[in-house]
């Protein structure tokens, strides 16, 4: 037995690819590698990723939930602060609430991307070009994690990866949008 935040598996899920076009159904999930160190919940569209650990003493299990599965879940009536549990099986798993709803799947087949690897060490800072709807999915997942506002921190990489920083135990990765051509300006006249 698994028991998974509601709000981290939210906030996660929001990076999962949902475009029927995308033939990497990997990205079509939330991944969830549990131990008893610990639980991880990642999930990328290939334009951005969220990665979130929470402490926790469990079942050793990894697999993708999919992310049909993953919005039932969400969508369920009632105690919005209660964990959702995930039972591991083989082949099936379940997902459950303490108020007895419940989803039978089958993880997703296949590998999810070696997320660690894009997770960059420390941008250097450049200025980059983001996507805007990159951004709002940070903003809200800031806001399912309880930010107010939604803020977020962003560390940019130039023609490399942003970090995005939401809080000590979720961050983000973004890439950047090339610019074709488009440089960062001088804006000293500005300030004349």
């Amino acid at each position: 037995m698994i028991m998974i935040d509601r709000n981290k598996l939210k906030a996660a899920a929001r990076f999962a690819a949902t475009d029927p076009k995308d033939q990497r159904l990997t990205l079509h999930g939330v991944l969830v590698e549990a131990s008893p160190a610990g639980i991880r919940l990642a999930a990328t569209d290939g334009h951005a990723l969220l990665v979130v650990r929470a402490a926790a003493d469990t079942d050793t299990w990894t697999g993708i939930i999919p992310i049909d599965v993953v919005k039932a879940a969400l969508a369920w009536k009632g105690n919005k602060s209660l964990p959702i549990i995930l039972i591991p099986g083989e082949p099936e798993c379940r997902l459950t609430r303490a108020t007895g709803e419940a989803l039978v799947f089958v993880p997703v087949a296949g590998t999810f991307p070696a997320y660690r690897k894009v997770v960059p060490a420390a941008p250097d800072g450049k200025p980059s070009f983001f996507d805007p709807d990159l951004l709002v999915k940070f903003k809200r997942a800031a806001e399912d994690l309880g930010s107010d506002k939604g803020l977020f921190g962003l560390l940019p990489g130039g023609d490399g990866s942003g970090l995005v920083y939401l809080t000590g135990d979720v961050v983000g990765v973004i890439m950047p949008m090339r610019a074709g051509g488009l440089a960062v300006a001088d804006c000293a006249w500005a300030q004349e």
